[in-house]
């Protein structure tokens, strides 16, 4: 099976201090001097169609609203009428989209990304996603080693006409590619003007419904995690599954998907239970109903000459932090044994004071492969000083992915999304379908003494191969 498609043929990208990281086909470059550094356009506010420039674009903080509108610096130049379409044997296909183009990037194949984020949000914790999703994309456009990508920078505000206006702005602009929003109702407002120029919308929201006719989402929603780790358990043998976490949305979610993985994997989920909040005192009475349906059956073992199947062999907590160290030990002290039922989590479990807690030990869940995020976070805290944010990594990753789709003919971005053979960056394997919800090559793990262990290495292509 052949690797992941490279992202274009001049896709190669060097990390910063040589930290080698792909988007492509696990092949790594040097990266050549460059005599014009790569554009990188400041966040701006939605209405504003011309990006502003500054010298330092990396100290700027989300909460800096006032941007003064501005022309094109002289020089630059919009097309009015496109660029000519080279054929294979005249030369590259140089993009035909009008849009900016600064001066020294004139006569060349440009390739035109807009980034659409909520810099000025009223969230301070979205804020700051948004303005380190930022420093990772600048990142990704200093790592390449081809100086042909503008990065456009639009502030959506959070709100749903921000994001309308966002996208319009990007479209004025002639972006080929439109990265993001984040938040789901901001993405529904983006892809409708999206879809009217057949512009592929590469998001970062994790709500399945959002995507497909022209979106794609560039996020781990939890039915991939929750299927990745059942598919895990059943190939172990396992039938018989249970169920204890939150009455959220999220619980929701993910209580939908487990029941259909199951199912799926010829199981059953013999018992469920849900509480409303996160505190101990909400989780008590379900886990102890569990744990009296796990004791009957315990029991009709015991009394019974003839093999009998366990009430359940492994069990879903979708918790995570504080919620999962209270609602864990409860299942053992009321007899519910960790070392005959499989625990199983989402990638919540991925923080460090998981394994601290010793009712996880042996306890699996899935989630993105952390030896190939490390080369990223070790040089995002070089470059910043300070710890990438969550999603930080998905707009690395959708720089390099949207910078191949756009290289080639508008008619064909959508296909070229949905590669069979998909992508690897540096949260993994990602592929698509025309629904636009991601296929991820997630790993699985499982703490062992204090430690996450991988158990099932995430593959590397579309059919699993390494």
């Amino acid at each position: 099976m052949p690797n992941p498609t490279p992202f274009g043929h001049a896709l190669k990208i060097a990390l910063l201090a040589g930290c080698a990281m792909l988007m492509t086909a696990c092949a790594t470059t040097t990266q050549a001097p460059q005599d014009r550094a790569p554009i990188a356009q400041r966040p701006v506010d939605p209405v504003q169609t011309t990006p502003v420039e500054t010298e330092n674009p990396a100290v700027e903080t989300p909460e800096k609203k006032e941007v003064e509108v501005q022309t094109p610096p002289p020089g630059a130049k919009e097309t009015s009428e496109p660029e000519p379409v080279q054929t294979a044997d005249s030369g590259p296909y140089f993009n035909n989209r009008d849009g900016l183009t600064p001066p020294h990037m004139a006569g060349r194949d440009t390739k035109r990304l807009a980034l659409l984020l909520p810099f000025s949000t009223t969230s301070t914790r979205l804020a700051q996603e948004a303005q380190s999703m930022y420093r990772a994309a600048e990142m990704a456009v200093f790592d390449r080693q081809d100086t042909d990508v503008l990065l456009i920078a639009l502030d959506t505000k959070g709100t749903e006409a921000g994001a309308r206006s966002a996208t319009k702005a990007a479209i004025k602009a002639g972006a080929d590619v439109i990265l993001g929003p984040i938040l789901a109702n901001n993405v529904k407002a983006s892809s409708r003007e999206a879809r009217r120029t057949k512009t592929p919308l590469i998001a970062f929201s994790t709500d399945q419904t959002v995507a497909g006719n022209g979106t794609y989402l560039l996020s781990f929603p939890p039915e991939a995690e929750v299927a990745r780790v059942v598919d895990y358990v059943s190939a172990t043998g396992a039938t018989r599954f249970a169920f204890l976490g939150p009455e959220s949305a999220y619980g929701r979610r993910v209580k939908s998907s487990y029941e259909s993985k199951v199912r799926e994997n010829f199981g059953q989920v013999t018992a469920s239970e849900t509480y409303q909040g996160n505190d101990i005192s909400v989780m008590q009475s379900p886990a102890q109903k569990l744990a009296a349906f796990y004791a009957e059956g315990e029991a009709l073992a015991k009394a019974s000459d003839d093999p009998t199947p366990m009430s359940f062999e492994a069990i879903l907590l979708p918790e995570g932090g504080t919620a999962l160290r209270s609602l864990a030990p409860l299942l053992p002290y009321y007899e519910v044994d960790p070392s005959r039922v499989q625990f199983m989590g989402t990638s919540r479990w991925a923080a460090p004071d998981t394994v601290r807690e010793p009712a996880l030990n042996r306890g699996i869940f899935a989630g993105p492969d952390k030896d190939t995020q490390k080369p990223f976070l070790d040089a995002y805290d070089r470059t910043y000083g300070e710890t990438a944010t969550t999603l930080a990594s998905l707009a690395y990753d959708a720089v390099t992915m949207g910078a191949f789709v756009a290289d080639g003919n508008p008619q064909q971005r959508y296909s070229r999304v949905e590669n069979p053979q998909g992508f690897y960056g540096v949260d993994g394997l990602v592929s698509f379908d025309a629904d636009g919800k991601p296929d991820r090559g997630l790993a699985v793990y499982q703490i062992i003494n204090g430690r996450f262990v991988v158990v099932d290495p995430a593959p590397r292509s579309v059919l699993g191969g390494s």
